[in-house]
């Protein structure tokens, strides 16, 4: 079996509720998960993603609420379009875009983002290894 991936989940506080799921920024179901709150979606950068990779995470995905269910305007659409490269700020070329994902859950989606994060894990998996340079 295979070391756990690093992953890194920035997501919208008021996505799926992770109150009780959190303990010391990390997932309690998932402790290779770590979990940075912000206020919205659309707050996420792609600096964010890129510092995230460059700090040693295996994995990134960002989180909002549903389209056309955000708490503040179009949020979420933002992030959306900034992952799908359709709005600026762009993700750099450089960013592994098959390690990013996006997921856009209400509130009682808990279960749904278990079931992503274990399909996303299993991608991260199957990637090949990284070359090692020496």
């Amino acid at each position: 079996m295979s070391k756990k991936k690093k992953i890194l989940g920035i997501v919208c506080e008021r996505s799926v509720d992770l109150k009780k799921r959190v303990k010391n920024n990390k997932l309690v179901e998932k402790d290779n998960v770590s979990i940075l709150e912000v206020t919205c979606s659309g707050m996420i950068q792609p600096i964010m993603i890129e510092e995230a990779f460059k700090q040693g995470a295996e994995g990134v995905f960002v989180m909002g609420c549903q389209i056309g269910d955000c708490h503040y305007r179009e949020g979420n659409k933002w992030c959306q379009e900034r992952l799908l490269g359709t709005r600026p700020p762009n993700i750099k070329k450089t960013v592994p875009k098959e390690k990013v994902r996006g997921y856009w859950l209400a509130k009682c989606d808990y279960g749904t983002l278990i079931d992503k994060l274990n399909h996303f894990e299993k991608d991260l998996d199957a990637l090949p290894a990284p070359e090692v340079k020496s």
